[in-house]
């Protein structure tokens, strides 16, 4: 598993909260992850491989979403139709 250091952060905040995690494949850029089972949903902003370090695979820089707006917006549930 890729072990990638992650740099999150909420829309229109440059302060970033770093953690180390491991992925069973390196997120994309625009690609939706998330950090726990019932944690926030973020989109990949920005993707650096690192091939050069040999504690990491890459580093991602992800912004925090609405994954209720995501999901609205993706699925396309029938007008009347409520996530929450």
């Amino acid at each position: 598993m890729p072990k990638v250091f992650v740099h999150v952060h909420d829309a229109g905040d440059i302060e970033f909260e770093n953690d180390y995690h491991s992925f069973s494949r390196i997120p994309v850029e625009n690609e939706y992850f998330t950090l726990s089972h019932d944690g926030d949903w973020y989109r990949v902003e920005l993707i650096i491989h690192t091939p050069f370090d040999e504690e990491i695979e890459a580093e991602i820089y992800g912004v925090k979403v609405d994954h209720m707006e995501i999901m609205k917006d993706k699925l396309n549930p029938d007008p009347g139709f409520s996530f929450g």
